[in-house]
């Protein structure tokens, strides 16, 4: 299921918007709240690049999954009773 996310966020960070690979993947690490995949990135990174976009979208994440969650089980509840 995070396959679907993280390959269309990849493409849209690398080609579409230009950024570079380590930013690209330490974006979608942080879009995943992966700590053991932003550890891994910089591993093959040799370096803490990712870090920056991995901070930025980690910290977003955070406060966006919490907000967004009630709505959409809301919004499923809704669809589900309408079905019954």
């Amino acid at each position: 299921m995070p396959l679907v996310p993280a390959s269309i966020s990849l493409f849209v960070a690398w080609k579409w918007m230009k950024l570079p690979a380590p930013l690209a993947l330490g974006s979608i690490a942080g879009q995943q709240c992966s700590t053991p995949v932003i550890t891994a990135v910089q591993q093959a990174a040799g370096n803490t690049t990712p870090l920056m976009a991995y901070t930025i979208v980690y910290a977003l994440s955070n406060v966006a999954l919490p907000l967004l969650g009630p709505i959409v089980v809301a919004m499923t509840n809704a669809l589900g009773a309408g079905t019954s």
